[in-house]
This record gives C-alpha cells, sequence and structure tokens, in this order.
C-alpha cells in the first residue's frame, strides 16, 4: 500500500488514497494484506489410507509405530494430556481454523477502512497479517520435515506460485489494459504504472517505494507487501532447513527466533536514531521482518510442546510446561490482545513525522507480539469460547479465505470510485459500497481463477511407504532354513 505521492497530471478522481476533505498525505505509512496459506498447524494428521513415514506423529501424539506407554511412563503422558487445552482450535486438530480466518478479515478490512481515510492506524493490519503468514508458513514447513524427514524446496515455491500468481497477474492485466494499451491514462500514469509493474514482478516493489513512493498510476502501489512477504518466502525455508540441521539450535528454535525478533527491532532502532526515513524502516525486509518471525516461534513453540506431549525429550518437554503455564491465561489474554490491537488501529499516527517514531522503536513489535497472543489463544484455546464463536463466524470466515484478492482489488477500487462515492454518499456508505465492489471482485478471482489453478496444481510425490519389517533369520534345523 505503498500510496504517498502522485503524479501531477492524475486528476482528483486518480488519488490513491480517499477523502472527501484532502489530497492524499505524501507521507503516509500504507498497510496491506498478503496471500495467505491454508491454516494448519504443524504435524497435521495423515489423510485415510497414507502410510506412515519414518519420524511422522500418529495423531494421538506418538511417533508412528509406538504403542501406548506402559507403567512409568504412562501416568507422565496422561499428565501431559491432562494439562493441555480443554478442546483445541480446529487447527489444532490438523483442520482449517475459521477463527484465523476471522483475523485475516478483520486485517484486511482494517486496511481498506485505512485507505478510505477513515482509520488512521489501519495500516497495522499487515503487521497481523505478517505474523498470520510467518506462522502458517513455518507451521508447514515444520510439519513437512517431520513428516517426510526434510522439506522439499522445489514444491514449497510451486506451492507459492500457483497460490500468489494467477490473481496478481489477472490484477495486471487489467490494469494494464486500462492504463497503457487503449492510452487512457496520460503519459505520466503510463510510466508509473510500468515502473511499478516491473518492480512488483522482479518481487522488488517494496525497496522501490523507498527509493521513490509511488501507486502505479491507483493500480500497483500496495503490491509492496507482497514483494516483501516472497523475498521472505525466497529466504525463510533455507534459513530454516540450515537451522534445525544443527540439533542444538533446533531444541531452541523458539528462542533463536524470538532472538531474530529483538535483532531486527534493534536493528530499526538504530536506523531511526541515524536518521533513516520513515520509508526506509517501514517497506524493508530488514526492518520489517520481526512481525513475521513472531509468527515463526509462535509455530515453532506450538511444534516443540506438541513434541513434550509426545515425549520427546527433556527440551520439547519443557515447551509443553511453558504452554501449560501460558494457557491458564489466554482467556484473558486473547480479547486482552484484540481489544489493544483495535485501540492502536484508531490511536496509532497515520504519518511519517516524529509522531510515529515509537512504532519504528518499537511499536511494530509490540502490535506484532499481541497479533501473536491473538493467535496463540485462537489456537490453544476453547472452541467454544466467545472470542473463537465470533472470529469463526461464517462471513467473516469466508471473507478471510479471500482476502488475498479482496486486498488486491480493493485498492483500484478505491482509487479510482473512492473519492466520487465518498463525495455523493458520505463517508461510512462509501465504505461500505467500496467493500461490496471489492467483495465480488475477490470471489469472482478466487471461484474462476484461483480455485480452479488451485486444483490443477501438480500433487507432490507421495510419502514414502514404510518398509515390511526384515524376516528374521529361521533357527538352524527348522524348516525355514531349508
Amino acid at each position: 500500500m505503498a500510496e504517498h505521492g502522485h503524479d501531477p497530471e492524475r486528476g482528483a478522481r486518480r488519488a490513491a488514497v480517499v477523502s472527501p476533505r484532502r489530497s492524499p498525505a505524501a507521507d503516509r505509512p500504507p498497510g496491506t494484506l498478503l496471500a495467505d496459506p491454508p491454516s494448519r498447524l504443524p504435524g497435521q494428521p495423515r489423510t485415510p489410507g497414507q502410510p506412515r513415514t519414518p519420524g511422522q506423529l500418529r495423531t494421538d501424539g506418538r511417533p508412528a509405530g509406538s504403542t501406548r506407554p506402559t507403567g512409568s511412563a504412562a501416568p507422565q503422558e496422561r499428565a501431559a494430556r491432562a494439562t493441555g487445552a480443554p478442546e483445541r482450535s480446529g487447527a489444532g486438530r490438523g483442520g482449517r481454523n475459521p477463527a484465523l480466518d476471522g483475523v485475516r478479515a478483520l486485517a484486511v478490512l482494517c486496511v481498506l477502512v485505512f485507505h478510505m481515510d477513515s482509520l488512521p492506524g489501519g495500516y497495522l493490519g499487515v503487521d497481523v497479517f505478517f505474523v498470520l503468514s510467518g506462522f502458517l508458513i513455518t507451521g508447514q514447513l515444520l510439519a513437512e520435515r517431520d513428516r517426510t524427514g526434510g522439506v522439499s524446496l522445489t514444491r514449497f515455491y510451486l506451492r507459492r506460485a500457483y497460490r500468489l500468481l494467477p490473481a496478481f497477474w489477472l490484477l495486471a492485466l487489467v490494469g494494464l489494459t486500462a492504463v497503457v494499451l487503449p492510452g487512457i491514462g496520460t503519459a505520466g500514469e503510463r510510466t508509473e504504472f510500468l515502473d511499478s509493474l516491473a518492480a512488483s514482478t522482479l518481487y522488488l516493489n517494496n525497496y522501490f517505494q523507498v527509493v521513490r513512493q509511488s501507486t502505479g498510476a491507483g493500480w500497483l502501489g500496495h503490491t509492496w507487501s507482497l514483494s516483501l512477504e516472497e523475498q521472505f518466502y525466497l529466504l525463510w525455508p533455507l534459513v530454516l532447513v540450515a537451522l534445525c540441521r544443527r540439533p542444538s539450535l533446533a531444541r531452541r528454535l523458539p528462542v533463536v527466533l524470538l532472538g531474530g525478533v529483538a535483532g531486527v527491532a534493534l536493528w530499526r532502532n538504530v536506523l531511526v536514531t541515524s536518521g533513516a526515513p520513515g520509508t526506509r524502516t517501514y517497506f524493508a525486509l530488514d526492518t520489517r521482518a520481526d512481525a513475521l518471525l513472531v509468527g515463526c516461534a509462535l509455530a515453532a513453540w506450538l511444534r516443540a510442546a506438541r513434541q513434550g506431549a509426545a515425549g520427546e525429550g527433556g527440551a520439547a518437554l519443557c515447551w509443553r510446561r511453558r504452554l501449560d503455564r501460558v494457557g491458564a491465561v489466554l482467556p484473558v489474554a486473547g480479547p486482552a490482545a484484540l481489544a489493544l490491537l483495535a485501540v492502536a488501529t484508531v490511536t496509532a499516527p497515520s504519518g511519517w513525522g516524529q509522531g510515529s517514531a515509537w512504532l519504528s522503536r518499537g511499536g511494530y513489535t509490540v502490535v506484532a507480539l499481541l497479533a501473536g497472543a491473538l493467535i496463540l489463544t485462537l489456537e490453544q484455546g476453547a472452541t467454544t469460547s466467545w472470542l473463537f464463536r465470533a472470529l469463526a463466524a461464517r462471513p467473516l470466515a469466508w471473507l478471510g479465505r479471500v482476502s488475498y484478492g479482496f486486498y488486491l482489488w480493493h485498492f483500484p477500487v478505491v482509487a479510482h470510485w473512492g473519492h466520487d462515492l465518498t463525495g455523493a454518499l458520505g463517508r461510512w456508505p462509501a465504505v461500505v459500497v467500496v467493500g461490496v465492489i471489492s467483495m465480488a471482485l475477490a470471489a469472482t478471482s478466487y471461484y474462476l481463477l484461483e480455485l480452479p489453478i488451485q486444483r490443477r496444481r501438480p500433487a507432490g510425490p507421495r510419502p514414502p511407504r514404510a518398509s515390511p519389517p526384515r524376516r528374521q533369520p529361521a533357527l538352524a534345523g527348522s524348516r525355514g532354513s531349508r
């Protein structure tokens, strides 16, 4: 959502951020939403008929092929299971967690209202989405490693391409047709669009925004966050595999990742102190990775806790005990985190000035930690809680599933129609109309383009079948020895 500044030849109808009172501020920190991986936890159970591979966990939390513990081990397992959450969320059982889809929907709605100049801190929705992305992607990678003993980078990158590229290229094609081919746009708009298209295609739009603020003629300015996330997708699987190959680091993976969070926050603070502009600290991967790493650390923690419940070592059991202690406060921590996030979206500054320095000095990290607390509550808390039921409501869960397309399309809708709708209907009715139009476009993209392509995605190789037990050599003199 890097929508700061515009070409002087563009009329008021082409403004990137809409307000009935003023033109878009050239120093507003934009927010955006990202493509969503399926909401599944690491260690999800196998599908019926799928053979277990070495190291894969059973649905009861024990390694494949193990038997129920007896003797002194049985009380330990019963104690670990007794201290768990009373009724864990859908994702905790290996299914899609509709409450996380609800969180994603609220985040993208905050971004929409921000772009309509009606929620000053709505861009913080992007931080929530970064945490979700880090959590879900890391969960998938760790689950694959536990299930198969390794991570297929080729399949991972292929899944990301099938998920992200179709909807993006549809938006780019429509924008190219509207701005460049018929010659409808001005020369400045055509140049701006083509420059943004090149940066977005190379997934460098976030650093392009650092150098030169651009809305992409009202079509592609918001793709900076897609670029940032793709840079994360490119690097993080390699880093995770390297960390997991070191047993000492693998056992302490949540702590290692939290150390990364602290390092990014410190580096961002150093840049602010040295006088770096707000665009540098807002758009760059090295200064925004703390939100992604919070989600990564959360996924690593839950995976370690599950291993502790399965009796897989002292370090894992410590992580399980820590999770049990935190679980006691989740019924209060989750709603409190959501309330504080709501307050932040109302009170956060909307400019790059001195008033926003506290965000770069640690505020973004605090927002990410609050989002992590909310996600943890929805993963480990009871599905019967009011918070889970409210966020898992069908309208919110549906919007969360199509939020990628909603984000892609809401920006040009706001840029080209938002100002006129606000003048004709008033601010909040215009927000509703823009939201409805964006939902319709997102649903069209999702059901007619994204889902059909997802169904045609090549299936990965099946996990290898477990080798049959080797026959023991027959005793000498028996019939089997002949």
